[in-house]
């Protein structure tokens, strides 16, 4: 009995190492499969932030050339404003002072 024992022991050891074998493989296998899904899956999130910063360098460079252009107009407007108040100026001057066809109108009447 302890040879029929022994032997069945012995079967049972080599069927469970070759289940661990088979096991161990399948491992691998999903493991490769697994690996090449998130690889192919990370390559495109990949070039998505690489399209996204080369967008977000572009809207940079256009906002900033946006600011200068915004800061020309302003000092173009400003510089408007300042002339128009000299202009302003001029015309009230102008009004203030009695004409000359005014000034003599009057004297006849």
């Amino acid at each position: 009995m302890l040879g029929i024992t022994a032997i069945i022991a012995v079967i049972a050891l080599m069927a469970a190492m070759g289940a661990l074998w088979m096991v161990t493989e399948a491992v691998k296998k999903i493991d490769g499969r697994t690996r090449r899904t998130v690889d192919n899956q990370m390559k495109g999130i990949r070039n998505s932030f690489s399209e996204l910063a080369a967008l977000t360098q572009k809207n940079s460079k256009t906002q900033e050339a946006m600011v200068s252009r915004i800061r020309d107009l302003v000092k173009t407007r400003e510089a408007a404003t300042v002339e128009l108040e000299a202009l302003k100026r001029k015309v009230d001057a102008m009004n203030a002072q009695p004409s000359a066809d005014s000034a003599g109108t009057r004297r006849r009447a």
